[in-house]
C-alpha cells in the first residue's frame, strides 16, 4: 500500500504539478527504497501507483514501457489526453491475462490506484486523475479530494491516493492551521507545500511507532512544468543521507537534480548547478584544482 499525493502549486508567474509519494513497499516483509512515481520518456507526464505492489508495481512498469516503446506516445506527438486513453487500453489489456474470474479480481484490485497526470498542450492546462477498477475494467476518474473543513483547494487540484487519510487530514489541517489565520468562514486556499510537510510529519511518525506500517521509507518528489518538462527532486533527509526515488544514494554519487529538506515545517531548496562558476572564472588555477580525472572526463 502507499501515500500518493498531487496538487497544483503557483510559483511566483507559473503553475507546477507537484506528485509525492512514500517509499514503502510490503511483500514478504517492508522494503523502503522503492520508486512510485514514473514520469515518462515524453516529459510532460507521470505515472503512480498505489494498492498491493504486487499487481500494481508490475502494471506501472508495463504501461511505462508500452507508452516509451511507439514514437507518438513517446515524443509528445500525442497529448496526455490521448495518452490517457491509450493508459486504459493497456491497462486493461494486462489485466486480461490475468487468470482470475472477473469477481476475484475486482476484489483484488479494490484497492489499487493508478495515478496519471501531467501538462495538456491541447486545453493549456494541467490534467490530474487516476485509473480505478470497476466492473468494466479500469475507469479514468477526475474526482478530487476535498481538503479538511473548513479550508477549500481554490485550484480544485489536491488529491490523496492510498492509506490513513483520516491521520494525513489531521496532520495538514494542523499545517493549514497555522499558516493560513484569516477568520474567513470557508478559507479558499493556493496550496504551496503544506502536502508535502504533512506526509513528511507521518512518515517521521511512522518510523517512531507501529501504528502505520503500510507506508514509510522516505519522500520521493516530482515536478511537472507549464513547458512540459517534469523533474526528480532528491530529497536530502540530513547530512550524508540524500535520497533519489526513495533510494538513498550513494556517497560516490552526483546529481544535478534539485535537493529539498525539511527544517522545522519549512521546505528549503538548492541548486547543485549553480555552484558551477560562469566561464569568466575558468582561469588556469580553476584548473587546477580540478582533479585530473574529472579534468579529463570534461
Amino acid at each position: 500500500m502507499t501515500i500518493t499525493i498531487s496538487w497544483i502549486n503557483h510559483n511566483i508567474d507559473t503553475k507546477e504539478l507537484i506528485l509525492i509519494s512514500d517509499s514503502r513497499l510490503r511483500s514478504y516483509g517492508a522494503m523502503d527504497q522503492c520508486q512510485k512515481i514514473f514520469p515518462l520518456e515524453r516529459g510532460d507526464c507521470c505515472l503512480g501507483f498505489c494498492g498491493d505492489a504486487q499487481i500494481a508495481y508490475p502494471l506501472s512498469v508495463q504501461a511505462s514501457s508500452a507508452l516509451n516503446n511507439f514514437i507518438k506516445t513517446r515524443t509528445r506527438s500525442f497529448d496526455v489526453l490521448e495518452i490517457k486513453d491509450f493508459l486504459c487500453k493497456i491497462l486493461n489489456n494486462l489485466i486480461s491475462s490475468w487468470d482470475l474470474k472477473k469477481s476475484e479480481k475486482l476484489t483484488e484490485l479494490k484497492e489499487t490506484n493508478i495515478f496519471f497526470g501531467g501538462w495538456s498542450w491541447k486545453k493549456s492546462d494541467f490534467i490530474i486523475g487516476y485509473f480505478k477498477y470497476d466492473d468494466s475494467g479500469f475507469v479514468y476518474h477526475k474526482r478530487k479530494t476535498n481538503l479538511p473543513h473548513p479550508f477549500r483547494d481554490q485550484n480544485k487540484s489536491f488529491l490523496f491516493l492510498g492509506d490513513y487519510q483520516g491521520d494525513y487530514e489531521i496532520e495538514i489541517k494542523k499545517i493549514l492551521s497555522a499558516s493560513f489565520t484569516n477568520s474567513h468562514e470557508k478559507k479558499h486556499i493556493s496550496l504551496k507545500y503544506e502536502p508535502l510537510i504533512a506526509l513528511n510529519n507521518i512518515l517521521s511518525r511512522a518510523r517512531n511507532c507501529t501504528d502505520f506500517p503500510l507506508i514509510g521509507g522516505e519522500l520521493q518528489m516530482v515536478k511537472i512544468y507549464q513547458y512540459g518538462n517534469t523533474l526528480p527532486y532528491v530529497f536530502r533527509k540530513s547530512q550524508g543521507e540524500h535520497y533519489l526515488f526513495g533510494r538513498k544514494m550513494f556517497d560516490w554519487e552526483k546529481t544535478e537534480r534539485p535537493i529539498f529538506h525539511i527544517q522545522n515545517d519549512e521546505v528549503k531548496f538548492s541548486y547543485p548547478l549553480s555552484i558551477i562558476p560562469d566561464v569568466k572564472s575558468y582561469t588556469d588555477d580553476f584548473f587546477q584544482k580540478i582533479p585530473q580525472s574529472e579534468a579529463e572526463e570534461s
